[in-house]
């Protein structure tokens, strides 16, 4: 009788663990990337630009997909949002055009710019999210 106990715990513990291991699904990177100026100030309506970049794949070959090269504009916190379906190595060019007026209260348009690559990977697990997050600041 003490057997048939064992057994059966064994069994139901098995089972467990091999449905929780089962239960993990491959989760899409997110790519997050935060914008700011020098003075920690987010970059509100930055052009984000992320791409595989001029030496993608083997020479002589350039990725053109509309999937891995993407263009989004920051939010008012500086941050923008990109979706792939896969791994992949990345250059992320910024572009923010700042407004200010200068002494004599001429309004005044500065280019500011950026550069950083990243690597996001896709990962079997069980969490719904797959975020990367990315600081890039423009100068």
């Amino acid at each position: 009788m003490k057997h048939k106990y064992i057994y059966t715990i064994a069994v139901l513990l098995t089972v467990a663990i091999t449905i929780g291991a089962c239960s993990k699904k491959e989760r899409s990177p997110r790519l997050i990337v935060h914008v700011q100026e020098a003075d920690g100030t987010p970059a509100d309506g930055a052009t984000v630009h992320a791409w595989p970049g001029g030496n993608a794949g083997q020479p002589g070959s350039v990725i053109d997909d509309e999937m891995v090269d993407q263009t989004q504009k920051t939010d008012g916190a500086g941050d923008a949002y990109f979706e792939f379906e896969f791994s992949v190595v990345l250059d992320v060019d910024v572009v923010y055009y700042k407004n200010y007026l200068d002494p004599l209260l001429a309004p005044v348009t500065d280019t500011l710019s950026g550069h950083r690559v990243v690597k996001i990977e896709s990962v079997r697990q069980k969490s719904e999210n797959n975020d990367h997050h990315e600081m890039v600041e423009v100068k």
